[in-house]
């Protein structure tokens, strides 16, 4: 995405190709009310009757209380009605079979929640993969927020990742990194080794053409990104001059692998 695209578009586009990656069909921001205890929908995707824009609904109604109220703030839900949650409210509100959902802060203060959701039960079981990877978006839209209120006033501003000042185009170079299973399983190769051949590289990866896919697409997304260095005569790659700045996020999909790879 265009570092001048506007909040808004980056997150429709955001929804658009992540609902196809969690296999779920609807995808919403929200933010939530804790005093009056409701929830509003910001920016939606996906034709449910329901989940529109600008519409509220009682907190006791949605699946997002108990994702505010989970320690780690987020929840997965792969089969409802399978799950304990036929008698739910949030369940016989919207009928939602299955729900993806982390919460989201701005400045430090709570905002709400980032959701894909599904009338349909998943076919495989959400993973922690899964998980890692929404709390990974969640952090790119509390980017996102902090720049839609303040876009009148600065065309650019720079976002802090762990204390550390990142440019905003930046913050979409890496959410572009890390959008690849394939570049996320080299760039955390890169936490283990510092200096990785490509034949381990290969072997990670495990799939039809891998060593042509690697050379010719994802290794040169990265080096022009400057988070790796590759040695094309020695056939091994380290850690760019970039790698400090995508490394918080890199560790948190560590934190959940489970089989990246395409």
């Amino acid at each position: 995405m265009a570092p001048n695209t506007d909040p808004r578009t980056r997150l429709e586009q955001l929804f658009e190709q992540e609902t196809a990656e969690f296999d779920l069909s609807y995808a919403f921001l929200s933010s939530i009310d804790l005093e009056n205890e409701t929830q509003r929908l910001e920016v939606v995707h996906g034709s449910h009757e329901m989940l529109k824009p600008d519409t509220t609904f009682p907190l006791s109604k949605t699946y997002c209380r108990k994702t505010i109220a989970d320690p780690e703030g987020t929840m997965a839900i792969s089969e409802a009605s399978d799950e304990g949650w036929e008698d739910d409210p949030a369940y016989e509100t919207l009928e939602l079979e299955s729900y993806l959902g982390t919460t989201v802060s701005v400045d430090d203060e709570f905002f709400g929640t980032l959701c894909f959701a599904d009338t349909d039960a998943r076919d495989d079981q959400l993973t922690e993969k899964e998980k890692a990877i929404i709390e990974m978006h969640g952090q790119w839209v509390e980017y996102l927020l902090t720049l839609w209120e303040e876009l009148s006033i600065r065309e650019t501003r720079l976002d802090t990742i762990e204390g550390r000042a990142v440019p905003s185009e930046a913050i979409d170079s890496m959410m572009d990194a890390l959008r690849s299973r394939t570049r996320r399983v080299v760039l955390m190769t890169l936490l283990e080794d510092p200096t990785t051949s490509i034949a381990t590289l290969e072997r990670r990866v495990n799939h039809e053409n891998g060593r042509l896919r690697l050379y010719h697409i994802h290794l040169p997304k990265l080096a022009d990104a400057g988070y790796i260095q590759w040695d094309s005569d020695a056939d091994t790659i380290s850690k760019g001059p970039k790698f400090t700045e995508v490394e918080p996020l890199v560790h948190l999909l560590k934190e959940y692998n489970r089989g990246f790879s395409e």
